[in-house]
C-alpha cells in the first residue's frame, strides 16, 4: 500500500486534492484503475487513508529531534513547531493552500474531523501528558491546536529563506510558551 499511497500524495501534491483522478494515480504507482476499484470504496476513501497515514508519519517524524535535547517542557514546544514545519513545507499542503483555500480555511477552523483527531491524540500523548485534570488538558490541547494549525496548514507563496523559517518558527514557540504557561523562551 505504501507505493500506493505515495502516488496518491504524489498526485495530490501536482493537481491539489479535488482534481486527482484514479487514473492518474494508478499511472504514478505503475498499476491499473481495477485495483483501485477493488481495493478502495471510492478515490476519496484513497486520498483519506494516505493523507491520514502521511499525517502519521510526519507526527513521528516531528517527535525526532536532534540532540542535545532542551528540558522536557521546552521538548514539547519543539515537538509542535516540528510538527508545524513538515507540515507547512509538505507538497500536499502547499497544493491544497493553492488551489482550494476553502478546504484549508475548513481544515484550520473544523476540529470533528479525522486528521484533527490524529493531531489531537499525539498532542495529548507528547505535549500535554503533563497535565493533571483532564479537562485542564483539554483547555489546553485545544490552546495548542488553536494555535499551531495556522501555521502548519497555511505555507508561504514563495519558498521561505531560512531566516524567514526561523522567524515563523519563533512566533509559534513564543505563542505554545504562552499556552502552555512556560516562560516566553526555553534555555538552548
Amino acid at each position: 500500500m505504501g507505493t500506493v499511497y505515495r502516488a496518491t500524495l504524489d498526485a495530490m501534491a501536482m493537481r491539489g486534492p479535488r482534481r486527482v483522478g484514479v487514473t492518474h494515480i494508478a499511472r504514478l504507482a505503475d498499476s491499473n484503475r481495477q485495483f483501485f476499484y477493488r481495493n478502495w470504496a471510492s478515490p476519496q476513501v484513497l486520498l483519506s487513508e494516505a493523507t491520514l497515514q502521511e499525517l502519521k508519519r510526519v507526527l513521528h517524524v516531528a517527535l525526532q529531534v536532534p540532540d542535545p535535547w532542551p528540558a522536557p517542557e521546552c521538548l514539547r514546544v519543539r515537538f509542535v513547531v516540528r510538527a508545524a514545519r513538515l507540515l507547512r513545507e509538505h507538497p500536499v499542503v502547499a497544493a491544497m493552500a493553492r488551489t482550494e483555500p476553502a478546504m484549508t480555511y475548513a481544515a484550520v477552523l473544523r476540529t470533528d474531523t479525522e486528521w484533527h483527531g490524529i493531531a489531537w491524540q499525539w498532542l495529548t500523548e507528547h505535549v500535554t501528558e503533563q497535565l493533571r485534570g483532564s479537562a485542564e488538558r483539554d483547555t489546553v490541547t485545544l490552546a495548542v491546536l488553536t494555535t499551531a494549525l495556522p501555521y502548519a496548514l497555511i505555507p508561504p507563496e514563495e519558498p521561505p529563506s531560512e531566516a524567514e523559517r526561523a522567524a515563523v518558527d519563533s512566533r509559534l514557540s513564543q505563542a505554545l510558551h504562552a499556552c502552555l504557561g512556560l516562560p516566553p523562551t526555553c534555555p538552548d
